[in-house]
């Protein structure tokens, strides 16, 4: 079952008492499109299996990178940007969790109790993806 997108804004608030989550739809692409996601919400239990996280080194760089999310541009950091490129499939949509999104990094009631699902939210995906890096640099 696909995730429904949201299309009121990124962070319509989460129902924690049913352990909602976000997932990013990462639309195909090729290698120099914009990298084009769409935020939707699910049962954490609903969406086991469905989606897969990323895990990656969160950098200093802010605004290094540009995405579309859910129709607006949105800065990111250069390395996430590169996950997200390198990730990206060229003909089918890819559905992730990835904390940098899914969660709203300025509602702090919802960040602490995201953070206390991430066991659980790592758990029930189908994979993980570790991402530290682009090798250009050695």
């Amino acid at each position: 079952m696909l995730p429904h997108p949201t299309s009121l804004g990124p962070y319509i608030p989460l129902k924690q008492q049913h352990q909602e989550i976000r997932l990013v739809t990462l639309q195909p692409g090729k290698w120099d499109d914009p990298i084009q996601c769409e935020l939707s919400t699910m049962h954490l239990h609903e969406a086991h299996s469905s989606y897969e996280a990323l895990s990656y080194v969160w950098d200093a760089e802010p605004g290094s990178g540009e995405m579309i999310l859910n129709g607006h541009p949105r800065d990111v950091t250069k390395n996430f940007f590169l996950a997200l490129r390198r990730l990206r499939k060229s003909s089918d949509i890819r559905v992730l969790w990835v904390d940098a999104l899914c969660i709203d990094q300025e509602n702090h009631i919802e960040k602490s109790h995201q953070v206390n699902l991430m066991g659980e939210i790592y758990r029930c995906c189908a994979r993980v993806f570790l991402w530290l890096g682009d090798d250009s640099n050695g």
